[in-house]
């Protein structure tokens, strides 16, 4: 005992390894079948025998399920035919390792069964894997699966990339089987980006031409989402190239005239075309931004480069953004890896991603939805590594080296 109006002496101790040494007594009572009380049955029929503690702690599923007034409660066994003896083998043993392998091979149905099952933790992993391995040729139905399954950050990404990357997701066989319903919503986005309306033209024509038997009714309604002034000349050739499409039927005709109807010039849904000039040299580097409109005919002033001591960089465009990457301070001649962003619509900038390697009289470009940095020079030698970025992951990406610098 402490003397009087003194407390005892108190040792909190913890043990920071035990929770792992708890899962791995539980995860060896799995492997030994000891005091298990509940076992799953995937569609293969074999039983998996588990603790409905552990189960219950990992998924709000069985934890419901057990603790619910639900038939399941009191039984001993849980059939779940819907899934694969693989999967719920791999989510059971997370459960008791806290891991998972995630493949090409498995993510959609890990995920899918996660979902089911609300493991939680896994069908985020499961989406960010995906997000990870987004592509023109995937991303559409990616945008398809993440609506099915609630999946928001999946749905956000993929939707980003189908709308930028749309002048390659089009021409997808994927393509031809989108709903009419999901073809409109990607047509009416203002943020659809395409270097010519002929483009969503286009996609329409081929859509319809799928199945022009069912689809022509909807020709009027499509083009309509693009709410431009649509080129008659245009719009009849290229329906005349689809053999299903001929405009040797009256009623086609007759559907194709009407969504040929001029629509309003304020209508317009995507800003006209613009072009920029950054910065420059004359006596010294220059900082300013100007903008030719061409509705005006005239030239306008834009919010001013930062970090304007530098010269001898690469300037390239995509969608509305024009991208200033790397150059050289004047007073030092040293190479910078910095990227500066402007944004022609809200005419601010931002900085951006820093290149890999520091580069100045370099080649900027454009292609398929990622900026390419090329070859240039470092420390007045000329360099052979180039890299592109890739706007939605925000990062630049290593390719092969040049054959030769420049």
């Amino acid at each position: 005992m402490a003397p009087p109006g003194q407390e005892d002496y108190v040792f909190a101790y913890r043990d920071s390894s035990h929770p792992a040494c708890l899962l791995d007594a539980f995860r060896a009572f799995y492997l030994d079948g000891l005091f298990t009380d509940i076992a799953l049955q995937a569609a293969s029929g074999v039983l998996l025998h588990c603790h409905r503690a552990v189960l219950a702690a990992c998924s709000s599923y069985f934890r419901a399920m057990f603790t619910a007034d639900m038939k399941e409660k009191s039984k001993n066994q849980i059939r779940l035919p819907e899934l694969s003896h693989a999967v719920l083998e791999a989510l059971v043993n997370y459960a008791y390792t806290s891991q998972i392998q995630i493949t090409k091979r498995n993510v959609q149905s890990l995920l899918q069964a996660a979902d089911l099952l609300q493991f939680v933790s896994v069908k985020r992993a499961c989406e960010r894997f995906l997000i990870r391995h987004l592509d023109a040729d995937n991303c559409l139905g990616m945008h398809a699966f993440a609506e099915h399954h609630n999946c928001l950050e999946l749905e956000k990404e993929s939707r980003r990339m189908l709308l930028w990357q749309f002048e390659e997701v089009w021409k997808q066989e994927e393509f031809l089987d989108v709903s009419k319903e999901k073809l409109a919503f990607i047509l009416s986005r203002e943020n659809l980006n395409v270097w010519k309306e002929e483009a969503a033209v286009g996609a329409v024509v081929r859509w319809v031409a799928h199945n022009v038997e069912e689809r022509i009714e909807d020709i009027c309604e499509l083009l309509s989402c693009i709410k431009l002034d649509l080129d008659n000349v245009y719009l009849r050739s290229a329906l005349s190239l689809q053999k299903k499409c001929r405009l040797n039927d009256s009623k086609i005709r007759s559907l194709v005239y009407s969504a040929l109807k001029p629509s309003p010039k304020g209508l317009s849904k995507r800003p006209t075309a613009t072009m920029c000039v950054v910065g420059g040299y004359y006596w010294h580097p220059l900082s300013e931004v100007h903008v030719w409109d061409p509705l005006t005919n005239a030239w306008l002033q834009g919010a001013e480069m930062p970090d304007h001591t530098r010269e001898s960089y690469g300037v390239t465009s995509l969608g509305p953004d024009i991208y200033v990457t790397g150059g050289y301070r004047t007073e030092s001649i040293e190479a910078l890896d910095t990227v500066w962003i402007y944004n022609s619509e809200r005419d601010e900038w931002a900085e951006g991603c820093p290149m890999l390697d520091a580069r100045y009289y370099h080649c900027a470009v454009s292609l398929s939805g990622c900026i390419y940095a090329l070859g240039g020079y470092r420390k007045g030698a000329p360099v052979q590594e180039a890299e592109f970025y890739d706007p939605l992951k925000k990062k630049w990406v290593p390719i092969a080296n040049m054959i030769k610098g420049t």
